[in-house]
């Protein structure tokens, strides 16, 4: 499980990375639902509200993950990094999936915790809903 885990948030960290770099968010999107849905997820995940994290992915991010395994990912981040305290930066960024062409977008929030500062990216398709997830250290 362990592997897979790890996996999925190699495919998953490869997906959120790529562009962000300020692309125009996908037409329809606004950067504020962008940035406000993201805050949600954040903040479940802080919460250690791994089942509503999981209810809130795609059907097909669920195929590929499971709430004890958004526990264990959280949790080894968190253990590093210590207890939420502050955002400091935001940004929303369009991307776009490169072997469908979907456009989806990324909110990005730069985050001072406890130890470390964290960086979340939050992937959410043109309906606001999670395709995935990414966090760590800066």
């Amino acid at each position: 499980m362990r592997k897979k885990s790890l996996c999925l948030l190699f495919l998953a960290g490869l997906l959120l990375l790529t562009g962000c770099s300020g692309t125009p968010l996908p037409e329809g999107m606004e950067e504020d639902a962008v940035l406000d849905r993201g805050r949600e997820i954040v903040q479940q995940l802080n919460e250690g509200r791994w089942q509503d994290v999981y209810d809130e992915m795609r059907a097909d991010g669920q195929e590929t993950t499971s709430p004890a395994e958004i526990q264990s990912y959280v949790e080894e981040v968190l253990a590093k990094t210590g207890a939420y305290g502050q955002e400091t930066d935001q940004l929303a960024t369009g991307q776009t999936l490169q072997d469908t062409g979907e456009a989806y977008a990324t909110a990005v929030f730069y985050v001072k915790h406890e130890k470390d500062d964290v960086l979340y990216r939050i992937a959410l398709s043109t309906e606001l809903e999670l395709l995935g997830f990414q966090m760590g250290a800066r």
